[in-house]
């Protein structure tokens, strides 16, 4: 060091002890000719001399002999989305400022990003964050040049862990699935939470680590287990917590479970929005307030009960599940609906409600007498989940039943006694040939919501196809995903999605169907329908 000092001036600085021990040692030869005005093989030829070893350098180094040496290029690296970077402009202060860009990298933590900018390349600086486990990039340009680095984790999350706020779910009656992921969509990147609850809840992990978490499992004792859910952080910079849509989302139905789980791990999604509210409804009309009071932006629910919603400030530009219902019984085998002739059939809902309604009608078009048919209900309704409880253990023999329910009951009958399900896509079909499939459920905006923010709308429409696409090709993991949300064995929801009918259909198909569809119901008197003149305006996006 003494003899390069004797060079230039600025070597002086590099034996100052704290700036040595930050980036000096981590410099070569060419970034001590960068930061100086000698050359590499001036810097060659004066050591060398110094040392004696001048011969073994012409042996080694013929170019600087001939004064041929030329500067390698620098690795120049494509840098991340600096947006929100602290900034360093040090391109006219004195080498000294490496001490103080290093000491800023060395205190980096999770999630942040640094800029430096100089007039020339700073190897030294870029070997030393990548020894703290720091991404770096570097862009040369119009005589500047810019160092980017970005911290990934900045050390062990798992030190401040402890702090994070603690969600116990144990003692809640309800699924505590929309407060949980309420709670995940709150997290910014570097924080986390810590969810307590009986059992280690596989599905979630499985699904929010889609959502760029990580997780460790504690279990505290025989029904304590603790969840420490971490965000990581990510190159790309996400949309402001500020700039994010609130966003309220509520479910009247189960059947579409698997594909509000996928749905809600769209990373485009979570850059655009932040979940205000996630509610699922175990009593199904509840949400017809929340519509009502324009409290939900979105919402999945059935195309008969969006008919009472035709003068409201609501759209239905989607409808992705098909047919749903069926008959099943227990103990005797049915092969049509004449062999339910004296029995007791449990239906849910009440006797007006469309289950039943479109039941007595395909009674009647079989050429049946409703009056050997008799249903009963709960009170106030009949719950599909209690009609199921009740079929397997015995209680009833005949059920009507929606998906998944439907399929929860295949499943859990004994083989060895006799049982039937007849669907109501045949039955109907039967009796209207060629007709088809009919909409059951499908997706709700908020006309408000559409017009404040219609690309958040189309990217809400686009993000659902392709969660549909996804559970229907990929069944195995849809079932992993949602089988603790369905609260049933991944087997059961398995089984479901074999027989469950989703299909995203939108635009003039999506009307052709619906009106004909509930045009049909009111000609036939099934149930009433008021289908206002503008009523197909209801299922166009509009933007």
């Amino acid at each position: 060091m003494k003899v390069m000092v004797g060079m230039d001036p600025i070597f002086r600085r590099l034996q100052n002890k704290v700036l040595w021990n930050t980036v000096a040692r981590y410099a070569s030869f060419r970034d001590a000719a960068r930061i100086s005005k000698v050359s590499v093989c001036e810097i060659l030829h004066v050591l060398n001399r110094a040392n004696g070893t001048l011969e073994e350098m012409a042996k080694s180094c013929p170019e600087c002999i001939e004064g041929q040496a030329k500067e390698p290029e620098l690795k120049q690296v494509a840098g991340w989305d600096v947006t929100g970077a602290e900034e360093m402009d040090l391109r006219d202060r004195e080498a000294a400022w490496l001490v103080q860009a290093v000491n800023t990298l060395q205190g980096m933590s999770a999630g942040q990003k640094l800029l430096v900018r100089t007039r020339m390349p700073l190897q030294p600086l870029i070997d030393r964050a990548e020894e703290l486990g720091i991404r770096a990039a570097l862009v040369q340009g119009d005589g500047e040049v810019h160092h980017s680095f970005f911290c990934e984790q900045g050390g062990d999350w798992r030190d401040e862990a402890k702090d994070y706020e603690k969600l116990d779910v144990r003692g809640m009656v309800s699924d505590p699935f929309d407060v949980i992921m309420k709670k995940a969509y709150s997290i910014e990147e570097g924080g986390g939470f810590i969810l307590i609850q009986t059992f280690e809840p596989a599905p979630l992990i499985n699904m929010l680590s889609a959502m760029d978490f990580e997780a460790e499992v504690e279990k505290k004792g025989e029904a304590e287990t603790w969840v420490t859910f971490h965000k990581k952080a990510s190159a790309t910079a996400p949309q402001s917590r500020s700039d994010r849509v609130p966003v309220v989302i509520q479910s009247a139905t189960p059947v579409g479970y698997p594909v509000i789980m996928r749905l809600l791990q769209s990373k485009a999604l979570q850059e655009k929005v932040e979940i205000k509210e996630l509610k699922v409804w175990e009593e199904t009309e509840k949400h017809l307030g929340w519509i009502v009071n324009g409290k939900a932006d979105i919402s999945f629910t059935a195309v008969i009960t969006a008919t009472k919603l035709a003068k409201m400030d609501v759209k239905m530009p989607a409808v992705f599940v098909w047919d749903n219902f069926h008959l099943l019984t227990r103990g005797y085998e049915a092969k049509g609906l004449e062999d339910l002739r004296g029995k007791t059939i449990h239906a849910p809902l009440f006797r007006e409600a469309p289950p039943t309604a479109i039941t007595r009608y395909l009674i009647r078009k079989h050429g049946l007498d409703e009056a050997d048919f008799k249903f009963t209900y709960g009170t106030p309704f009949g719950r599909p989940e209690r009609i199921l409880r009740d079929f397997l253990q015995g209680k009833s023999d005949t059920v009507l039943l929606r998906e998944p329910e439907a399929s929860f009951a295949i499943a859990g009958l004994d083989p060895e006694v006799p049982s039937s399900v007849l669907s109501f896509h045949d039955l109907w079909n039967k009796v209207n040939p060629g007709y088809g499939s009919f909409p059951n459920a499908g997706v709700l905006l908020k006309g408000e919501f559409i017009r404040k923010h219609p690309e958040i709308a189309k990217l809400v429409m686009q993000e659902l196809e392709d969660a549909i696409e996804w559970v229907n090709a990929h069944r195995d993991d849809a079932a992993r995903l949602s089988f603790d949300m369905m609260r049933n064995k991944q087997s059961d929801v398995r089984l479901f999605l074999d027989r469950v009918h989703f299909r995203a259909v939108s635009g003039p198909e999506l009307q052709d169907q619906t009106l004909r569809y509930l045009q049909f119901l009111r000609d036939e008197e099934i149930i009433t329908v008021d289908l206002p003149e503008d009523f197909g305006k209801m299922f166009e996006l509009g933007i």
